[in-house]
């Protein structure tokens, strides 16, 4: 099943290298772990820029074909064709920023869903099928967790793609042993005994039911298929979880005061990643022994370590919602 995942992407890949500086990739079996940091204005560690690109995939993150479809034609029959068309963009952007509500930003976990979302179909090209698991949640509280459900070709060794079904987790927190933690405890709930048959019967009907591909896509019925259980495609592929760290350390802000210049900073800040990144797979390794059942699977992780994620929490919402939360 040679499904092109990479045409179906709607967002604008090359915000990565807009945006972000690429520290490294590293990669024992089935863990991965990537290392990024925001590009730096002069010799600040600032996501302002960082923020203002995630503002513009709000549309492609809330809405699926099938809901962008809907929208038009809502607006068409109160308005006619060539206003609908005039006023979709505003109309689908409005609804996105409802989506995302006025809740705090320091516990609102939408900001890292976003950008996995964003780091899942740029880096990963896998596509975005279902939103954030909300189906289990709804139905048993120990079957919590997940940030999306995505479908592509993940490679899993050099020049080796497989078929594969990702299923994300982001974890906003102070230091990176907290993330990692919180992450294999939102993750394994998926692959418990007690609950993986829960998970397959009832969250996958949930994706089928909300599937962000077009009813008139060629491959429609192919990834109808990819996301049943039982079915030899769904059974064809491996399972990756994708999973954002975002988290606190003082060497930025020491690195901050230090440097005279821009390309000072950056100089720090990838000498500060290169030598953490052994210390990211060890920390990641020993904490795997304790979850077996997620040995099983792929693990890919982008780390993101930040001065401070309160101005990231809150930076995102004011530019979602354009006032200051209060």
């Amino acid at each position: 099943m040679n499904i092109d995942w990479e045409k179906k992407i709607n967002i604008d890949t090359q915000w990565v290298e807009r945006q972000l500086i690429e520290h490294f990739t590293l990669k024992d079996f089935k863990i991965t772990i990537r290392g990024y940091t925001p590009k730096t204005s002069g010799t600040r560690f600032n996501c302002n820029s960082l923020i203002e690109e995630l503002g513009y995939f709000l549309t492609d993150y809330v809405h699926s074909e099938r809901s962008k479809q809907n929208k038009f034609t809502a607006l068409e029959s109160k308005f006619g064709e060539e206003l609908a068309n005039k006023r979709l963009e505003s109309a689908l952007y409005n609804e996105a920023v409802s989506f995302f509500g006025k809740k705090n930003p320091e516990t609102d976990g939408k900001y890292g869903e976003l950008l996995l979302f964003a780091l899942t179909e740029s880096i990963l090209k896998s596509k975005m099928v279902a939103h954030k698991i909300e189906g289990l949640s709804n139905f048993k509280d120990q079957v919590k967790g997940g940030d999306g459900i995505f479908l592509g070709n993940y490679e899993i060794e050099e020049g080796v793609f497989e078929p594969s079904i990702l299923i994300g987790e982001s974890k906003i927190m102070q230091g990176f042993s907290d993330c990692v933690d919180e992450a294999f405890d939102s993750i394994n709930r998926f692959h418990l005994p007690k609950t993986q048959k829960e998970f397959e019967e009832i969250e996958f009907i949930v994706a089928n039911k909300t599937i962000f591909m077009g009813d008139n896509d060629v491959d429609y019925d192919k990834i109808y298929d990819l996301l049943t259980p039982g079915t030899d495609a769904f059974r064809s592929q491996v399972i990756v979880h994708p999973i954002l760290l975002m988290f606190n350390t003082n060497r930025i802000v020491s690195s901050e005061k230090k440097a005279k210049n821009k390309a000072e900073l950056e100089l720090m800040i990838k000498k500060f990643m290169e030598k953490e990144k052994s210390k990211f797979l060890n920390k990641i390794k020993k904490k795997l022994k304790s979850f077996p059942l997620i040995q099983r699977v792929y693990i890919d992780f982008f780390c993101f370590p930040f001065n401070n994620i309160s101005e990231f929490r809150e930076g995102m919402y004011f530019n979602i919602h354009k006032v200051p939360y209060k």
